[in-house]
């Protein structure tokens, strides 16, 4: 398999070496990859498609095939698949077949026996929960963080299925909430939608 290596992003005041080495699979602009920066972590961002917003390293290149072959090399793995296929806005689009690749995603990162998350929206098949054998999952919302914007708070539910446990915070929904969906048609900006 072939892969586009990007030059290393700026580092200022960092030791990459005392760094724990994050791959985020499907890293699209980066913007999971920048949280894991301010955590401390060293972030490598893997997408099919041109990323030139991405901030971090970046490897242009299949995601599950970059995993199979070099996800043993990095710390921590976090992947977030495509959620078109998953989505209840799938319905919108009748006749259009996207990709599930969350069980290939599963399969995968377990085998690296790397700590991994897989983040994707409410209705894929991750787990919510922790289980006897050492599965975990968590449902994550904006409110719970104090996202949002002036008029009001983001609503945006998203599972994360981890290989360790997680607390389940609670969410903080009052007042108005902002809803991000899509691309918002042709015009390649996210739809923001309030509602009580």
């Amino acid at each position: 398999m072939r892969f586009t290596f990007s030059p290393d992003a700026k580092r200022e005041g960092c030791n990459v070496q005392a760094l724990v080495r994050c791959l985020d699979l499907f890293c699209c602009a980066g913007g999971a990859g920048e949280g894991y920066r301010r955590a401390g972590f060293d972030v490598t961002g893997v997408d099919i498609r041109p990323q030139p917003h991405n901030p971090h390293r970046f490897i242009r290149g299949d995601a599950l095939a970059f995993l199979r072959e070099h996800g043993h090399e990095f710390d921590f793995i976090h992947a977030s698949p495509p959620c078109q296929g998953y989505s209840t806005l799938a319905a919108m689009h009748p006749g259009k077949v996207w990709p599930k690749l969350i069980g290939q995603v599963r399969s995968l990162v377990k085998s690296t026996g790397k700590p991994y998350v897989i983040e994707n929206v409410e209705t894929a098949p991750l787990r919510r929960e922790s289980d006897l054998f050492g599965n975990h999952g968590v449902m994550l919302c904006g409110s719970m963080f104090g996202l949002g914007v002036a008029r009001g708070f983001l609503r945006r539910h998203r599972i994360f299925e981890t290989s360790f446990p997680l607390p389940q915070p609670a969410c903080k929904h009052v007042g108005k909430a902002v809803g991000v969906y899509g691309h918002g048609g042709h015009t390649g900006k996210h739809r923001m939608l309030y509602r009580e």
